[in-house]
């Protein structure tokens, strides 16, 4: 009777340890996805900083090139 009781016990703790795997791999799943955004975030970011930088010259350039009074 004590066997029996122990291989329930063990398996209810499989049952609950692959119920916690499944639930781990899901959010691993996510958390890749949220770094797959963060990544084409960062790109965007690179792209609006080059744009900002070739703005920036371009000012200054216009206001080198203004008669200074």
């Amino acid at each position: 009777m004590i066997w029996a009781i122990s291989v329930v016990l063990a398996l209810a703790g499989l049952v609950l340890l692959a119920i916690a795997a499944m639930r781990l791999l899901g959010g691993l799943k996510e958390l890749g996805f949220g770094l797959e955004r963060v990544q084409e975030r960062a790109g965007e970011l690179q792209d609006l900083q080059e744009r900002l930088n070739a703005t920036l010259a371009e000012a200054e350039r216009t206001a080198a090139a203004l008669p200074k009074k």
